[in-house]
């Protein structure tokens, strides 16, 4: 596979970031979510469950996972492998389908984002190919399968597109986090020896 011990302790900081920042934004969505709907406490304005919070949320989610995709592709190139390219082109893609969304040049921007989408999916097939772990290679080769399901059901019926992606994301942070444990584990145990 190729992967030496100083890349494999690169990617642990790759994948806790992921895992931080899916998790932290998955939280705030709940918490704020049932604060804002089932009580009748006064909270401050970012913690109001608004479009206007959601959107902020969702840009800043969308910042730090790119940050952490061209990191990625980063330590895979420097590590020797091609296939870092992926992720930064992902990461070049969404950022110029955003700016373009931003400009109003629409026709572009959707171009552009569906490279992205592509992409993705092969942001996803290179996490499964570095995967040390099986349990967490699975997980990212069901992920990468929901996301082609995900493209097909946004197109027959939208109500269902948000459970998959919840799912994906969910798959996500579990293979993370395994792959991290494992890593951490690795280098413990050569420590130790």
């Amino acid at each position: 596979m190729g992967l030496n011990t100083k890349v494999l302790s690169r990617l642990a900081w790759f994948y806790t970031g992921f895992v931080i920042v899916n998790f932290a934004s998955l939280l705030w969505l709940f918490i704020t979510s049932y604060l804002t709907i089932y009580t009748d406490i006064p909270l401050p304005y970012f913690m109001l469950y608004i479009p206007s919070n959601i959107a902020v949320l969702a840009l800043i989610t969308l910042a730090l996972i790119l940050g952490l995709y061209v990191y990625l592709g980063v330590v895979l190139i420097r590590g020797g492998l091609e296939r870092g390219y992926v992720p930064t082109a992902f990461a070049a893609a969404m950022v110029i389908g955003i700016v373009l969304l931003f400009i109003r040049q629409f026709i572009a921007s959707l171009i552009s984002l569906i490279i992205a989408l592509a992409l993705m999916v092969g942001v996803y097939a290179v996490l499964t190919s570095i995967a040390t772990h099986r349990a967490s290679r699975y997980m990212w080769l069901v992920s990468t399968l929901l996301i082609i399901v995900t493209v097909i059901l946004a197109l027959i019926s939208r109500s269902v597109v948000n459970y998959v992606v919840a799912t994906i994301q969910s798959l996500s942070i579990l293979a993370c986090a395994i792959e991290v444990w494992l890593i951490m584990g690795r280098q413990s145990q050569s420590v130790v020896t």
